[in-house]
């Protein structure tokens, strides 16, 4: 029987991608990149930044010249190849992998990474030269130094050095609070200032003498943020940030269309049953889509966590899987904490976010291209900062907004922290422990509700905080916490965006989960407001919020590929007083 091809979660060699897995062909971006000779390339962890460096490295590389329809000929690229391709000795670093100890063993590590690379390069390229010169040395600087003398020397082709994570080390320092180490590592004093040469800016000031005399021909470094690049000042001030370059920008993540054919794709390799592909596609879209690194730009899906969705689809055998968010991607808590201490507008911010959905004002001048660790521990650039990290994006020409529901449930949890609630872990198990019913015969959405409202609103949001509070705050929070302990049976949606506009909140229910899709409409008042209408406890909900519950339903109801009756209920918050629950009559027309 005939191999399938796999998802390549996780997989970051080209070859095996190519000989293995099913993936979505971004080729024909190396004829843009070949327009900048020292392009550095920014995107949040976990985007897909490291298969780029080894389809790079694959592509350039003189030793597998013979092999190059193996690797390309199925692409874009393949059919139309630029003069460049297969005429550089590739040598490649992976920062990620060097541990951060104390400033002692950080050279070591980074001393042991490079010699381990350079041992690698010279294996690779034997039959060109005697590279044991370069083995001999100790500083890393003094190993490239001397490899580009053997090039020199020998006429051989030039380098093509590709550093993937260039920061990945330097960012550790940064999000621990380690200045001082971070200081030392970029050659810098206390105050910052450039004041030696340390051995991170020697390795790096080699190979910019290398773009001089010609040992070195091109250059390409990954990573999160431009800080330490900007930090190391003349040890590589000829890096050029491409990440903002409109004909760039696509080069990791997925559109919609690459999204669909995707999908498509998967269903034909793996002959999964279709009925459910626009669910599969309405999750992918809810939790990574709408990133948006420049305000003129295509939404893009975060393509390793896509990955890791279809990954568990195909072991699910082609059902929607039960858990969609990546627990990797919480580890960016840390870089939140990190900025939350040097700045006192984090809460602030955050409660705008979370309560009533506002987003931030910004320039898109103001996303240089490079910029050192105090400004991006700068207050004026808090907002700015969440973008590097992947964690707001541009949700139009003038504001940040979070880019969608995996995001959203993180800042819930950093709203959570920030704010000290007390007894979070304990209001959590009481959460679920309450809304385990729903799962039986005789669960109810209201009993759901309740719980969140107990356990969560009343028991953990301060009163003060109910005046400037919106539906955002309920829609937002309560999908979280639904997200927590619902996943197995449900997919979520906040802002459905239908033909009707955007209902508040939507639970689908998953492929054999016998229970109606629920739709909720928040409307809410605050304290003063629903005393003064008298409010809470009223008998009926106010008829153009139902209206347009309905509205949504019919919408929903009208698409081809939806099966499910749908439950529609208006919750009228009344600040932290009480709440109405209304279950709309099942009897209309949808």
């Amino acid at each position: 029987m005939e191999r399938k091809r796999k998802i390549p979660y996780g997989v970051i060699n080209w070859a095996k991608l190519v000989r293995e897995c099913l993936f979505v062909d971004n080729t024909a971006y190396i004829r843009k990149l070949e327009d900048v000779d020292t392009p550095v390339f920014l995107r949040p962890k976990r985007f897909g930044k490291s298969i780029v460096c080894s389809m790079l490295a694959h592509y350039y590389d003189v030793n597998l010249k013979d092999r190059f329809d193996d690797f390309f000929g199925m692409t874009d690229i393949g059919r139309d190849p630029t003069p460049l391709h297969n005429s550089f000795l590739v040598l490649q670093f992976d920062f990620s992998t060097i541990q951060v100890g104390t400033l002692a063993e950080i050279e070591r590590n980074f001393v042991e990474h490079v010699r381990g690379r350079v041992e690698r390069f010279a294996t690779q390229y034997a039959s060109l030269a005697d590279w044991s010169r370069a083995l001999e040395l100790d500083g890393p600087a003094a190993m490239i130094d001397k490899v580009r003398d053997i090039i020199k020397n020998a006429g051989l082709p030039p380098l093509y050095v590709i550093i993937d994570e260039y920061d990945n080390f330097t960012n550790e320092l940064v999000v621990s609070g380690r200045d001082s180490e971070y200081n030392a590592v970029c050659g810098h004093d206390a105050a910052g200032d450039v004041t030696r040469e340390s051995f991170f800016k020697a390795f790096f000031k080699s190979f910019k003498a290398g773009l001089a005399d010609g040992t070195v021909g091109r250059t390409y470094f990954t990573g999160v943020l431009p800080i330490t690049l900007d930090d190391l000042s003349s040890g590589f001030n000829v890096g050029t940030v491409v990440s903002l370059n409109p004909e760039i920008l696509n080069l990791v993540g997925f559109t919609q269309r690459q999204v669909e054919r995707y999908v498509d794709d998967v269903y034909e390799e793996y002959g999964f049953d279709r009925s459910n592909r626009e669910a599969v596609l309405a999750d992918l879209k809810a939790f990574y889509d709408g990133y948006r690194f420049r305000p003129d730009a295509e939404p893009l899906y975060n393509s390793t966590i896509c990955n890791w969705y279809l990954f568990n689809f195909i072991s699910e055998k082609g059902r929607q899987p039960s858990f969609i968010i990546d627990a990797n991607v919480r580890t960016d808590i840390g870089w939140f904490r990190r900025l939350a201490q040097t700045n006192p507008r984090a809460l602030e911010k955050l409660r705008a976010y979370i309560e009533r959905g506002e987003g931030e004002e910004v320039s898109l001048s103001a996303l240089s291209a490079k910029f050192g660790r105090a400004k991006f521990f700068s207050e004026d650039f808090f907002p700015y900062a969440l973008y590097y990290l992947g964690l707001l994006t541009f949700e139009d020409e003038m504001t940040f907004n979070i880019p969608n529901l995996t995001i959203k449930n993180m800042f819930v949890d950093y709203y959570d922290e920030l704010s000290e609630f007390t007894n979070a872990d304990e209001a959590r198990r009481a959460f679920v422990q309450s809304i385990r019913a729903h799962v039986k015969a005789d669960g109810t959405w209201h009993g759901i509700f309740e719980a969140y409202w107990r356990h969560y609103v009343k028991a953990r949001i301060p009163a003060q905080a109910f005046d400037k509070m919106n539906e955002n705050f309920f829609r937002t929070t309560f999908t979280s916490r639904c997200m927590d302990v619902l996943p197995m049976f449900y997919s979520f949606e906040t802002e459905y965006n239908s033909s009707e506009g955007r209902c508040d909140f939507l639970a689908i229910p998953k492929l054999g989960v016998a229970k109606p899709a629920q739709l909720v409409e928040f409307k809410y008042f605050t304290n003063a407001a629903a005393e003064k209408g008298n409010v809470l406890g009223r008998a009926e909900p106010d008829a153009e919020t139902v209206e347009q519950a309905f509205a949504y339903c019919k919408a929903l109801a009208r698409r081809p590929d939806w099966n499910h009756p749908i439950a529609a209920t208006v919750v009228e918050v009344c600040g932290n007083t009480g709440y109405n629950w209304f279950d709309l009559p099942e009897s209309k027309p949808f």
